[in-house]
């Protein structure tokens, strides 16, 4: 048997105090995804606006020059930074102002030079800081900055700590290797007859 629901009748309800704090707990919450929303907003049109070239010393050797392509692409994904150019200081292409004049073609407003180096040499203090600002002059509409090197930091210590690991664990593989290879050679001197 099927029951029949009856048809509600529409409720007016009075305010309370407890309906209108609800109602401006919602509004304040409605304003702060909108607030978020936009700050998102902003931070996307400043990311979009930014770039940074990772700036190495340069080699002759391809492989080396490779490597910060490759690094530049991590730097990318990790980041998600939508303009990101790498640079040779010297010896290799593209150099800085190469660098720094393909981030205005990509729309960059402000350009961030990353030294892709440990410590504040005379590369950091003088020869960056020139080739930068020659790449300036080029392009007077850009704001250019030059960020820190790598130095000294925590993540740093921890790196190398891996790094310390891993060939320990190298070392430990070949040392255990050569003392498996002697015993098969001892084992094989034993079964051969003397010549004369």
């Amino acid at each position: 048997m099927l029951r029949r629901f009856a048809r509600s009748q529409p409720v007016v309800s009075t305010p309370t105090p407890h309906s209108s704090r609800a109602c401006a707990r919602l509004h304040r919450m409605g304003a702060a995804k909108s607030t978020m929303r936009q700050d998102g907003q902003q931070h996307q049109q400043q990311q979009d606006a930014l770039g940074v070239v990772i700036v190495d010393h340069g080699s002759r050797r391809k492989a080396s020059n490779d490597m910060l392509l490759d690094f530049c692409q991590l730097y990318q994904q990790n980041t998600r930074q939508a303009v990101v150019e790498p640079a040779h200081m010297e010896i290799a292409e593209p150099t800085i102002a190469q660098a720094i004049g393909r981030c205005a073609e990509r729309g960059a407003k402000h350009v961030v030079v990353a030294p892709y180096f440990l410590s504040r040499g005379r590369h950091i203090q003088e020869d960056i800081p020139a080739l930068v600002a020659a790449a300036q002059k080029q392009y007077p509409q850009l704001q250019c900055s030059i960020a820190e090197p790598i130095g000294i930091d925590p993540l740093m210590v921890q790196l190398i700590s891996n790094r310390v690991k891993a060939v320990l664990a190298d070392d430990s593989r070949l040392a255990a290797a050569p003392a498996e290879q002697s015993h098969g050679t001892a084992q094989l001197e034993a079964v051969q007859p003397t010549g004369s």
